[in-house]
């Protein structure tokens, strides 16, 4: 009866020895599942150290993106000619039961009458500061387009390299690109990059299918200061950013 406790004894000491890193990531995990996940630290000598957080705010490229604040107007300029205001009318931070954070953003003209509606949402983990800054996608819903943005700091690394007639040639694996500049309505705007969008399905004439898109020649410039600067729309016609100053 001793010996089976010496050895029950022994075999406790080894497994929280050599488990005792995975524990608090199973605590952590099943606290997600009660939406009562909180700020967790891992090993410090880890190169793969996660952190799980409630903090509701984001921040990096999602949160900086066109420094949108409710009540905020930015002026912009029809391809007709026609002057008009975009104004930051809703603008939500919260985290869900889940530990996601999401960041909703609505921008609305009166008339001509244009609503715009961007989402994101972050990792529950990240692996360090740097993942947790530039990571991220903004969707934006524009009528019936859909469009992805990416931060254009990653777009510059996302080169791909392949051989095309023999010789190797430089593209970008996803739906957007970085342009580095674009002038619009005289102004000079640096870090841009251009999202290729997507068309919702149609299910009615005036509803739309969320998760279903088609191919679309319609395009989104943007950049991490100033936001959304032009949309180019299938008909040829676009809307763009009409300020002095740029950047």
């Amino acid at each position: 009866m001793q010996n089976s406790f010496v050895q029950a004894k022994k075999l406790y000491i080894i497994l929280m020895t050599r488990f005792r890193f995975i524990l608090p990531v199973l605590a952590c995990a099943s606290l997600m599942l009660l939406g009562a996940c909180g700020d967790l630290d891992l090993q410090p000598t880890d190169s793969n150290s996660q952190k799980c957080s409630t903090t509701p705010q984001i921040t990096g490229f999602l949160a900086d993106f066109g420094g949108y604040k409710k009540g905020k107007s930015i002026p912009f300029k029809h391809s007709d000619g026609y002057l008009f205001s975009l104004m930051v009318t809703d603008r939500q931070n919260y985290i869900d039961d889940y530990c996601q954070k999401h960041l909703n953003t609505s921008l609305e003209s009166p008339y001509p009458i244009y609503s715009i509606l961007l989402s994101s949402q972050t990792n529950t983990f990240y692996y360090d500061e740097k993942d947790k800054q530039n990571s991220g996608i903004i969707d934006v819903d524009f009528g019936q387009y859909r469009f992805s943005l990416r931060n254009p700091v990653s777009l510059q690394n996302s080169l791909v390299t392949t051989k095309v007639h023999g010789k190797d040639t430089m593209f970008y694996g996803i739906d957007s690109m970085y342009i580095d500049t674009i002038r619009i309505n005289d102004v000079l705007y640096t870090e841009v990059a251009v999202s290729h969008g997507g068309k919702l399905k149609r299910t009615s004439k005036t509803d739309f299918q969320n998760s279903n898109t088609v191919a679309s020649d319609a395009k989104l410039y943007y950049n991490t200061k100033k936001g959304i600067l032009k949309i180019e729309m299938e008909d040829g016609s676009h809307i763009s950013i009409n300020e002095k100053g740029g950047k």
